[in-house]
């Protein structure tokens, strides 16, 4: 599955959403180890930072849990460990306002093509 550029939705988001799909219908089990960001990434044919930010979105609704070196899991639904969101570093913020910069860039784009399309039609 690739990311789609026609969809409405962020790049990230789509990962967030096709990864979430895998957990709730049962392909991706609890307890079982989320491919790497690198391997998400190739897969869905994104930057790196797109399918860690995907995977990020998970670990903040409480779907998966990241352990320092050993990786992500599918959260088992009796996981005791409580589910706080993490405040985000200054550089995460930064990031995260320029993943939204690039969204408006993009939108605005597209908005200009179609609005040159259909002058173009009109006339």
């Amino acid at each position: 599955m690739t990311v789609s550029t026609d969809d409405h939705r962020a790049p990230y988001v789509q990962v967030a959403d096709a990864l979430r799909d895998e957990i709730q219908s049962g392909k991706l089990k609890p307890g079982q180890k989320l491919p790497s960001a690198r391997q998400l990434a190739d897969r869905f044919q994104v930057a790196v930072m797109t399918a860690s930010n995907g995977v990020r979105v998970l670990r903040e609704e409480g779907l998966v849990s990241s352990t320092q070196g050993r990786g992500t899991f599918v959260r088992r639904a009796d996981d005791p460990t409580p589910v706080a969101p993490t405040p985000a570093a200054p550089g995460v913020l930064v990031e995260r306002v320029g993943v939204l910069e690039a969204e408006v860039k993009q939108l605005t784009e597209r908005l200009a093509a179609m609005e040159t399309l259909l002058l173009e039609r009109d006339r």
